[in-house]
């Protein structure tokens, strides 16, 4: 992407300059040229998906985007939809448990990605056995 915005560059410093300032990364090059957004991306597609599918589905998308996206902030994208992601289970428990089951759901969900809450830095939870 980077290389596509600077045409004409013959050197990494090149590269490395936006606005006549030269960067330290590649990544902060992206960033001054408003190549990345961060997790906004991330934010949009829960956003959207929240209009049109269910809670379980926005999990799924959760842990997919946890698994295959490059998410810089897991726990702040967690509680900016809990929200919605936890939606059934608060409906059939409470306010209170509802997030827990589903971050036990999500946890299950993330096996499929060799992740688990801990790896993204989540809250764990602990469910009796019988649910």
């Amino acid at each position: 992407m980077l290389l596509l915005r600077k045409s004409g560059a013959i050197s990494f410093d090149d590269i490395l300059t936006v606005n006549g300032l030269r960067c330290i990364t590649f990544q902060q090059a992206c960033q001054e040229y408003g190549l990345l957004r961060g997790d906004q991306q991330w934010h949009d597609a829960l956003n959207e998906a929240a209009q049109f599918q269910s809670p379980r589905q926005l999990r799924m998308l959760f842990a997919m985007i946890c698994g295959f996206g490059e998410v810089e902030d897991v726990p702040d994208l967690w509680v900016q939809h809990q929200v919605s992601l936890c939606e059934d289970f608060v409906h059939r428990y409470s306010e209170q448990t509802g997030p827990h089951y589903a971050l036990a759901d999500i946890e299950e969900l993330l096996t499929s990605y060799n992740l688990s809450l801990q790896k993204l830095h989540l809250p764990t939870v602990d469910l009796p056995a019988s649910v």
